[in-house]
């Protein structure tokens, strides 16, 4: 559809709504104490080094640069985090009695699940039907889909379960279910659902009653939470010991959205208005179609609304392969979303709070690459300044990284409920995701300029190998910061020395969930880099206050 046939489409299809409201205080108050901190207090304290070392200087101001970037970021997303901490329960806030015709899509590609697809029929709504989306390439997995839907039809009614296929796979996911949905005869509302979701039996009555009203009408689409999977016995180690960050995103990071922030949509536990995807010309043809098609949403004055109390499963990747292409793939839809979308957004109708929190989702990717090199650089610097006598650090720095650390431990500890796990989860994730940092930053600016391909995320127990030209970069890039964190020494050297083990360990977290000898060595070396953080910090008290 063309941008003059989607306005067209648009004024007919979509009724003249209130405008979106925003509270600007969870936007505002990061950026006041960002500001301060760094106007008022950085800025000076780095500016002296103009007159000390001017060779020097704009190395430190261009470090400094990148991590005050990175402290605009976190301070932001904290704030929502602890924000909603303390935000009441309330009961739902609207309940709607129409029985609104539902089209299930269960979008598959090579991951088909039995057990999650039959949680999509096994409801106890009544105006549903169920449209499996599939793109598999391989026969054994078509076949299995065909099979399901044999055994599930009921002969002499019209089957609640349907197989869609198409002849070609342009347009990755967002080409699947646009076709579909221009397949599906009628509907109300779309709920989409991933190969790997397993609902509750009430799940479409619960997201029926929380469907807007006809008096709002600019709600687009209303996206559920989602918590992570664990069996015990069952799920792997790198499941049990991650799945927290599935609950912190939905339960802490979503939570103040709908009233502070932009809320996105997230491809799967959604239920959207037919009449507002055809309005806006469908789901974009790209990596992140979930994304964009929020964006074009908020474009048009429309907005989606998060309802956290509606709560599906969902499978956290089964080991580290599984969470380095899941990681990459949405750097590369990131990227793509910088190049042809972010641009259009802000121009757009959207309200200015949800056009800056959604420019701080998107900077994580964004600064991968940034704070992979700004290890080195701001060791080095430490490093000239520390052996000149130099002050290399302004001494409200360590007051300042303490309390975002035990606020980060405060939140995790909300979601675990146990000192213990959270503790863990921090050590992992800290390994995890500093480990994983370089690829995902290189696939942020390798498809900034080049289209990336869908790559899809593996699911359930299916278990995804590193690639090995993945695996010998980071093992050099790991060696070569080990190398330099010895001879650029200063209390800045346990940063750069973590981000060197993780770097290091990059293949041998392959094995985090082997019952082997390498298997129980990378359990306990995950711990390293979250060590060297906390030596860092100790070094910042020690030596950083003069």
């Amino acid at each position: 559809m063309g941008d003059n046939q989607t306005k067209d489409a648009i004024n007919k299809s979509v009724p003249t709504s209130a405008p979106v409201v925003k509270n600007p205080l969870l936007i505002i108050c990061p950026i006041v104490i960002w500001a301060i901190l760094v106007f008022v207090v950085l800025w000076p304290w780095i500016h002296q080094i103009d007159k000390r070392d001017p060779s020097l200087s704009a190395w430190a101001h261009l470090s400094a640069f990148i991590w005050w970037l990175v402290l605009l970021w976190g301070l932001h997303h904290l704030f929502f985090q602890v924000g909603a901490l303390f935000k009441k329960k309330r009961s739902p806030s609207r309940t709607n009695s129409k029985t609104p015709l539902i089209a299930v899509l269960y979008a598959t590609r090579d991951d088909f699940d039995a057990a999650c697809c039959f949680s999509c029929l096994d409801q106890d709504y009544k105006r549903f039907s169920v449209f499996i989306c599939d793109d598999s390439d391989k026969p054994e997995i078509r076949a299995q889909i065909d099979n399901f839907k044999r055994e599930h039809s009921k002969k002499g009614t019209r089957s609640r379960c349907e197989v869609l296929r198409r002849d070609t796979k342009r347009g990755f996911k967002a080409g699947n279910l646009n076709d579909a949905i221009n397949k599906i005869p009628a509907a109300d509302w779309i709920l989409l659902i991933d190969a790997d979701q397993v609902l509750t039996r009430s799940y479409i009555s619960d997201l029926v009653a929380r469907l807007p009203q006809n008096t709002d009408t600019n709600v687009a689409f209303v996206q559920a939470a989602h918590s992570a999977i664990v069996k015990p016995g069952e799920s792997s180690y790198f499941q049990q010991y991650l799945s927290p960050e599935v609950s912190l995103y939905y339960v802490r990071d979503l939570s103040l959205r709908n009233a502070c922030g932009f809320v996105p949509l997230l491809g799967h536990g959604a239920m959207i208005s037919k009449s507002a995807w055809s309005a806006v010309g469908g789901f974009p043809e790209v990596v992140s179609e979930d994304f964009a098609f929020a964006i074009r949403i908020a474009n048009e004055g429309l907005r989606g609304e998060y309802v956290e109390d509606i709560v599906s499963k969902e499978s956290f990747p089964h080991d580290f392969g599984g969470f380095t292409t899941r990681l990459k793939k949405f750097a590369a839809g990131t990227a793509e979303l910088w190049r042809h979308q972010v641009m259009r957004f802000l121009i757009g109708k959207a309200h200015p709070v949800e056009k800056w929190d959604f420019l701080m989702m998107l900077l994580w990717y964004a600064l991968m690459p940034l704070v992979t090199v700004n290890g080195f650089l701001g060791a080095y610097v430490c490093h000239k300044l520390w052996v000149a006598d130099l002050p290399y650090l302004h001494p409200m720095l360590p007051y300042l990284y303490s309390w975002m650390i035990i606020g980060i431990f405060i939140l995790h500890v909300s979601i675990a409920k146990d000192a213990a796990a959270a503790l863990r989860f921090y050590f992992w994730s800290t390994a995890i995701y500093t480990s994983a940092m370089p690829v995902a930053g290189w696939s942020f600016l390798k498809h900034f300029f080049v289209k990336p391909q869908f790559e899809r995320t593996p699911k359930n127990h299916e278990e995804s190998r590193v690639k090995v030209i993945d695996w010998v970069l980071m093992i050099a890039l790991g060696l070569t910061a080990l190398t330099c964190s010895i001879f650029w020494y200063s209390p800045f050297t346990p940063v750069l020395f973590g981000q060197g083990s993780a770097y290091f360990l990059f293949p041998l977290y392959a094995h985090l969930n082997k019952e082997s000898g390498w298997g129980a060595l990378a359990r306990k070396l995950v711990y390293v880099p979250g060590l060297s953080m906390i030596v860092a910090l100790y070094a910042m008290w020690t030596f950083g206050l003069y």
